[in-house]
């Protein structure tokens, strides 16, 4: 029997054991804590001869059509078997359709020439066919054509039956493969990389910014190995039900010691009123041409998102007890391990003039170091019960740092509908993040949060880390003669008691005292500090109120407000009390 016999019944042999066996076998395996990791089963495949040196498998398979054109491509990792340099053999790759039309598709021009020993490379394959109507491809075949002879002589050495659910169509694909298809918080590896990277999706959120909208996702990568790794590149699209919108990672480059977990986020373009139902993990793929490179992405997992994902949140929000340490995520290096956050005080104040409701939170970061430590300008964020997400705002300056074995306030503000109760309101932190030109926030921490009553019990006001308590008050009518007009002065009799714990300074909330006239109308005010210069002591104290009225005026109402400055030069205000003469 001659040389080309046997080669040619060796391979009608080697594609029968393929057509019973499945190309792209499903891996599963466990993490070192017995969590399942849920492996990239859609383009997976096994390992085939091709030459007595020469190995191959297929990591991607590209079938994408659209209205006038089909874009054909594949990508191969050869593996050098051998103890030597072995060339990489320039045989032809071929595609066959399910109608019986062949395709030969062209090697990119960045294809390596050698593989060196015990090592492999990556062959990139395309090719643009014009055919307007979907075309299915059936296997595909490495053909060695023989151009020394006459009529050529081509010789097909390997052919792999494909199975439908490996082949990428596109952004619309839809993935159907089983084992490629994850629910909310499963963890995955994407073996199809060569990686042994772990990878959990632990947030996904909207962000509204000055440039747009934006959906964020949140994954967190975990190296088990002993060795230090790379997190291979990957993205993430957000598919609804009618449309596929393509995201762009945050950190291009991340690298992970022994045992060392990060977080990557994701930050994908989206409209107001975008609600995914699903995510596709996708990773690139490149080919060179003579002029330019073409750069692709290859669908791999899809992740299942609960309704509502993107606003109410998919991480379970813990039940939170007011002035105890927020359980903040282990992986974030925004706030010192050494540092302490509380939510101290949570109120919603009604503005009945302005149409909306206004709640206030204040936290308490606490120094257990013994060094300064600077004040991290945590985000906020209040979640409705419903899904309706209302951001914070900060008050506008701070200290810059707390000092050791102390603590410091910082207040947040919140402007909500008037129909909100505050019932079941979850309370996200995060960090503020930008890379480049992207900026994104990454969660912290999340709990839902109890709203405490506005109720003044015995004519204490809580304004944390005072209280102020009000033993006496009257109002008083002075008559300015140059002005030929009248002012009102508010006499108060106080007992303040302070958090000696927490540090206070200029920037603290201050009161403001609001004068109005029997119509409602204000005709004056005053605004006094609880710390620093000119702030409110003990004991008897007269606040001018700053009117300037043309009559004496009867009964009064001075409304008494917590009040601060927002990072946007709003003025907030919390109603405290009410004094009614």
């Amino acid at each position: 029997m001659n040389n080309t016999m046997k080669k040619t019944l060796a391979t009608i042999a080697l594609s029968a054991a393929l057509l019973s066996t499945a190309a792209f076998p499903a891996l599963a395996s466990e993490a070192p804590n017995n969590e399942k990791i849920v492996n990239s089963g859609a383009n997976m495949s096994a390992s085939y001869k091709l030459s007595d040196a020469i190995e191959v498998e297929i990591k991607s398979l590209l079938n994408e059509h659209d209205s006038d054109a089909t874009k054909l491509g594949a990508v191969i990792r050869i593996k050098n078997m051998s103890g030597k340099v072995t060339r990489v053999p320039e045989y032809e790759l071929r595609v066959h359709m399910a109608d019986g039309i062949t395709y030969t598709l062209q090697p990119s021009a960045k294809n390596p020439k050698s593989v060196q020993p015990k090592s492999q490379q990556e062959l990139s394959y395309l090719s643009t066919v014009d055919r307007s109507d979907n075309v299915v491809l059936s296997d595909l075949s490495f053909v060695d054509v023989n151009l020394e002879v006459y009529p050529k002589k081509e010789t097909t050495l390997l052919t792999l039956p494909l199975d439908a659910s490996s082949v990428w169509n596109g952004s619309e694909s839809k993935i159907t493969k089983q084992t490629a298809i994850l629910k909310w918080g499963e963890a995955f590896t994407l073996p199809s990389l060569r990686s042994p990277i772990q990878f959990s999706p632990v947030d996904i959120h909207k962000e509204i910014t000055a440039t747009g909208v934006s959906t964020v996702v949140q994954i967190q990568a975990v190296n088990p190995t002993s060795e230090r790794q790379t997190v291979p590149g990957f993205g993430i699209d957000g598919k609804t039900e009618s449309k596929v919108y393509s995201g762009n990672r945050a950190e291009t480059t991340v690298t992970l010691d022994p045992g060392e977990k990060k977080y990557i986020h994701i930050v994908i373009p989206s409209d107001l009123d975008t609600e995914f139902s699903s995510l596709n993990v996708v990773t690139p793929e490149k080919f060179a041409t003579a002029t330019g490179e073409d750069t692709y992405r290859v669908g791999r997992l899809n992740i299942l998102l609960p309704t509502g994902a993107a606003t109410l949140g998919v991480i379970p929000a813990p039940d939170y007890k007011l002035g105890t340490p927020v359980k903040l995520d282990s992986t974030n290096k925004f706030v010192p391990t050494n540092v302490d956050v509380s939510l101290e005080e949570l109120h919603i104040t009604k503005n009945e003039d302005d149409g909306f409701n206004t709640a206030v939170a204040k936290f308490k970061l606490t120094n257990n170091s013994d060094r300064p430590i600077p004040i991290p300008a945590i985000q906020t964020e209040l979640v409705s019960k419903d899904g309706y997400a209302y951001a914070g705002s900060r008050q506008a300056k701070t200290a810059f740092s707390v000092v050791p074995k102390a603590s410091y306030v910082v207040s947040y503000a919140y402007a909500l509908p008037s129909s909100e109760t505050g019932e079941g309101l979850k309370m996200n932190l995060y960090s503020k993040q930008a890379s480049g030109d992207i900026s994104y926030k990454s969660l912290l921490a999340t709990a839902k949060v109890p709203v405490q009553k506005n109720d003044v019990i015995n004519n204490n006001l809580k304004v944390y880390p005072y209280d102020v308590k009000i033993n006496n008050w009257s109002l008083s009518a002075l008559y300015q003669q140059g002005n030929m007009a009248y002012n009102y002065r508010l006499k108060l009799d106080l007992d303040i008691t302070q958090d000696k714990q927490v540090t206070v300074d200029a920037f603290n909330n201050k009161l403001l005292f609001e004068l109005f006239d029997t119509a409602g109308k204000l005709v004056g005010n005053s605004t006094i500090a609880l710390s620093g210069e000119g702030r409110i002591y003990n004991g008897t104290s007269a606040i001018s109120l700053n009117a300037n009225s043309e009559q004496l005026d009867f009964p009064l109402t001075v409304k008494v407000f917590e009040t601060f400055t927002g990072e946007s030069g709003e003025t907030v205000k919390r109603l405290l009390t009410t004094f009614k003469q």
